[in-house]
């Protein structure tokens, strides 16, 4: 029987997935609550590459594959981007209240893949 250590990677491929599909089938939910602005059927395009296709590849993958290095490899992807929300908030002159919500989603998503790293 598997221990909530080997489930945590796995509920993070699932959350994975569902943004990757709201993403993909409605992006504007996710630009819109961050205030990207998509002036062009481009952009639009854009967003459903970025929040949709990568996430919905890589969460399917991870559930398809289930192993600990596919986990490691999105873990760290979260990772990186909570440290470039971190590094936007110095450059970019973000706040923490706008840069918030994206800190937690990246964080506990991060922490979810590396869960049995950190554990």
């Amino acid at each position: 029987m598997d221990t909530l250590i080997d489930w945590l990677p796995r509920v993070g491929a699932l959350f994975t997935v569902v943004l990757g599909l709201i993403g993909f089938f409605k992006p504007r939910l996710i630009t819109d609550a961050q205030h990207i602005e998509l002036g062009s059927p481009m952009a639009l395009s854009e967003a459903r590459v970025v929040f949709g296709g990568l996430h919905l590849g890589g969460g399917i993958m991870a559930l398809a594959l289930n192993e600990p290095l596919v986990y490691m490899t999105l873990g760290v992807a979260w990772a990186f981007a909570l440290l470039a929300r971190f590094y936007s908030m110095m450059v970019d002159k973000t706040s923490l209240k706008q840069s918030l919500p994206g800190i937690v989603v990246d964080g506990v998503m991060a922490a979810l893949f590396l869960s049995g790293m950190l554990l």
